[in-house]
């Protein structure tokens, strides 16, 4: 039962122990490591975008020169041909030639036309019948007769499909005419699309009014409203997440001067900073792998430090059971004197009873009145031996080595036991041995660990007041709010107050060399920690010693009225 309690406790505490351990170790290795990945996300998340948004802002930095070409070298090509050639030239044939090179050079302009300063299709090639479609109360009309340059916007005109055109005006003596290409938007929509950047990435063109030039590839049409929702100007590249029909988009934007379009650059956030979760993702891997390593760490080296405090325990407990059998042989050594003079007594009184009766009985015939007289010997002679024979037990009883086990015990009645032997010596040494011991709550303790306790606080007292006059020493034990409280008092020489706190310390003692070993009050100490109880002490020099022993009662028994009076007992 003892082993299997003993086992129990001991494996609780250890697991307690381990479990403690490993959380302790884990924390200091695991807080710190996520920290420092906190902060390294933090630095790498910001210092990413920043990359992704410069990176952003230079793709379309680069798709607007692109495009800024384009066009710049569509109008110079348009300014080119109608300054090199006449309204006459291109009447007799020079028209159709450049269309026929244009078509060889895979159909950048869808067709051509000369229409002359009263609005009229003086000359068209194309694939549309336009030749005899007049222009001007047209839009585009009126703006290239005033600025003599234009690049439209997309517009349906008569051919009802959407198209730009890009139009030049030739002065020819007081009259004039006017040059105009339309733009093949299918090879303008080529160009936009020919740069991509991830998988989401698109490029489209809305004017000022929010309408597609070139949609982009995943929707919409030209001259659809875009919905594109910051049309103001700006300079420069402007980057910001917008978020359309629950998906978020990065944009990056730009106008173009001629004709006034935004170029817009969009790529949904997931795509754009899916380099950024992947590398979260690896960094979140290696953090769980670093955690996993530091618990497998933590549990080796905890089990190992368990391993080690559990053999350190064994011999710890092996050499206190040593210390307790020590310290209880120098007690009964210390009582051996008192108990022989005890004992040396009744033998004395046994010896002269067995003399007068063996002087009475040498008579023949015993007397009647000598009979009465041996049967009344005879009986002292057995008191004198039932008190030698309590003496011995008692001395047995405390001196026999028991293995400590906790059970539930009448203090009271031990202490009462241990008054047996300890007033020989008391007796002895001169020394009056009162006690005043009242009703008691039992208690759950070893008894053996309880004799060595009071055993060596007695024999101290015992020890601090031989000698003096009046000697006293006095045992009070009472209840008080769940807890035994049990005093041992002397009236001694006291203890100095620069050795009260060394008193518990191993091995440090008082007495005169060769008295003690230093041992007692430290095992005392020990042994009443182990019951979840304390010592109490409280010493004047030259006046006497209180210890106090406090010790927990079992819960639910006996709990006694507060006898306060008792602690002001002196």
């Amino acid at each position: 039962m003892r082993e299997r309690y003993m086992e129990l406790r001991d494996g609780n505490r250890y697991r307690f122990m381990f479990r403690s351990l490993v959380t302790k170790m884990v924390l200091v290795s695991m807080v710190p490591l996520a920290g420092i990945g906190g902060a390294n996300f933090f630095l790498f998340y910001h210092l990413n975008r920043s990359v992704v948004l410069e990176q952003h802002a230079n793709f379309l930095r680069y798709h607007k020169e692109s495009v800024e070409s384009f066009l710049n070298g569509l109008v110079s090509e348009v300014v080119s041909l109608a300054h090199q050639y006449s309204l006459q030239e291109f009447k007799s044939g020079a028209l159709e030639r450049l269309y026929r090179i244009n078509q060889g050079r895979g159909g950048l302009l869808e067709d051509l036309g000369v229409i002359d300063s009263r609005g009229d299709h003086v000359r068209y090639v194309g694939p549309f019948d336009l030749a005899s479609k007049n222009y001007r109360d047209t839009e585009w009309f009126g703006r290239v007769v005033q600025e003599g340059l234009y690049v439209s916007d997309m517009f349906l005109g008569y051919r009802g499909v959407p198209h730009f055109i890009v139009a030049v005006k030739r002065l020819d003596g007081e009259d004039f005419w006017i040059l105009r290409a339309t733009v093949n938007t299918d090879y303008f929509a080529k160009i936009l699309d020919a740069a991509r950047l991830g998988s989401t990435g698109e490029t489209f063109i809305v004017n000022q009014k929010g309408l597609y030039q070139v949609p982009p590839r995943s929707q919409g049409s030209p001259l659809d409203f875009s919905g594109f929702p910051h049309l103001e100007p700006h300079e420069g590249i402007k980057v910001q997440e917008l978020k359309v029909e629950e998906q978020s988009y990065l944009c990056s934007s730009v106008w173009i001067p001629r004709p006034k379009w935004l170029l817009v650059f969009r790529q949904e956030t997931q795509d754009v900073y899916a380099p950024l979760w992947k590398a979260s993702f690896v960094g979140l891997m290696l953090f769980l792998a670093g955690g996993l390593g530091a618990s497998i760490f933590s549990v080796a080296v905890a089990r190992d430090q368990v391993r080690r405090i559990h053999r350190a325990d064994l011999e710890k407990e092996a050499l206190t059971q040593r210390l307790i059998v020590a310290s209880r042989t120098a007690a009964v050594g210390e009582m051996s004197a008192g108990l022989a003079h005890e004992i040396n007594n009744p033998l004395a009184t046994i010896d002269t009873l067995q003399t007068w009766i063996r002087d009475l009985a040498s008579a023949s015939p015993i007397p009647e009145e000598d009979r009465q007289e041996i049967l009344e010997s005879a009986a002292k002679i057995g008191q004198q031996v039932a008190r030698c024979k309590l003496i011995t037990q008692g001395l047995l009883k405390f001196s026999r080595r028991v293995e400590a086990s906790p059970e539930e015990l009448d203090l009271r009645q031990l202490l009462e036991e241990l008054l047996v032997i300890t007033r020989s010596r008391a007796r002895v040494e001169n020394v009056s041995l009162e006690a005043e011991l009242g009703q008691l709550p039992r208690i759950r303790a070893n008894p053996t660990h309880l004799q060595q306790i009071f055993a060596n606080l007695i024999n101290n007292a015992l020890d601090a007041t031989a000698g003096r006059s009046q000697a006293r020493v006095f045992i009070r034990a009472w209840s008080n709010g769940g807890k035994v409280m049990v005093a041992v008092e002397d009236n001694g020489q006291g203890i100095d107050p620069q050795d009260l706190p060394r008193i518990f310390t191993p091995f440090f003692t008082t007495k005169p060399v060769g008295k003690g070993t230093g041992l007692g009050l430290a095992i005392c100490h020990g042994l009443v920690q182990n019951m979840g109880g304390e010592i109490q002490v409280e010493s004047l020099r030259d006046v006497g010693s209180r210890f106090t022993v406090v010790l927990p009662a079992i819960e639910g028994g006996l709990e006694l009225e507060e006898t306060k009076e008792h602690l002001g007992h002196n």
